[in-house]
């Protein structure tokens, strides 16, 4: 899997050869990912600052709703056509996490490819506190798998958090739509009432999808487990500093 990367990771194998006399492969994962993130915190603001646009936009949504609410083509063209005019995507990015994929797997192919580019993989043989880097939880040897354990329990922990977080910030996004339009709902067709409750039941699911991590970091070589870990501590944190931008006002007091 993902051989056709080795032309690049023979480099990159040399490169953490190298380095090994400095720096131990781990912590070069553990700076490679929080690099990566660092390098697309620019393209998350970005993505925050257009959900503040596009709620920004809702009042004139709810007009335009209300102007084609007998015809749901009509409708849907002008909404497009607005987001197009006001140079908003109606949608929020997901460039951040696709540009991450081919960074995970370079990192999954350097530790658990026994050969890379015709020579043999070095890196097989580099430890996180005597336990290799290319082992599984259940491939271990006993006496290592406490580092497994603790990484399960870390994200796990990170997950709650998560999950929580995601839950309060689509609470209040919910209740501040409802402010700018609370008639909406009245308003739709029966097909986009249904439409609706379908997407309320998926959002729910959302917040769950942080615990997807700890199934991966329990299944995962620990060279992968420790990109995930990482990485997953920082999109908590990151995701609380940005939500100063797109958190939405306050309800007014009565």
């Amino acid at each position: 899997m993902f051989r056709f990367l080795d032309p690049v990771l023979i480099h990159l194998h040399d490169l953490l050869a190298v380095l090994d006399q400095w720096l131990p492969p781990a912590l070069v994962i553990v700076a490679v990912t929080v690099l990566v993130r660092l390098a697309l915190h620019p393209l998350n603001r970005g993505t925050a600052r257009g959900t503040v646009r596009r709620r920004d936009l809702q009042p004139r949504l709810a007009e335009l709703r209300e102007q084609h609410r007998k015809d749901p083509q009509a409708m849907q063209q002008a909404i497009l056509d607005l987001h197009r005019e006001e140079g908003v995507s109606p949608l929020p990015g997901c460039l951040p996490l696709l540009i991450q994929i081919p960074i995970f797997s370079m990192i999954y192919r350097l530790f658990t490819a026994p050969e890379i580019g015709g020579r043999t993989n070095e890196l097989l043989g580099h430890t996180l506190l005597g336990v290799p880097l290319s082992d599984h939880l259940v491939t271990t040897e006993p006496g290592g798998r406490w580092i497994f354990l603790a990484l399960i329990a870390l994200t796990l922990l990170v997950a709650a958090f998560a999950a929580r977080q995601l839950r309060r910030h689509m609470a209040q996004d919910r209740e501040h739509a409802q402010r700018l339009d609370p008639g909406a709902r009245e308003r739709m067709t029966e097909g986009q009432r249904a439409m609706q409750d379908s997407m309320e039941q998926m959002t729910r699911v959302v917040p769950l999808m942080s615990f997807l991590t700890v199934l991966a970091v329990g299944s995962l070589p620990l060279a992968a487990g420790l990109y995930l870990v990482t990485s997953s501590i920082w999109g908590l944190l990151e995701r609380a500093s940005l939500r100063r931008i797109s958190a939405p006002p306050a309800a007014p007091a009565p």
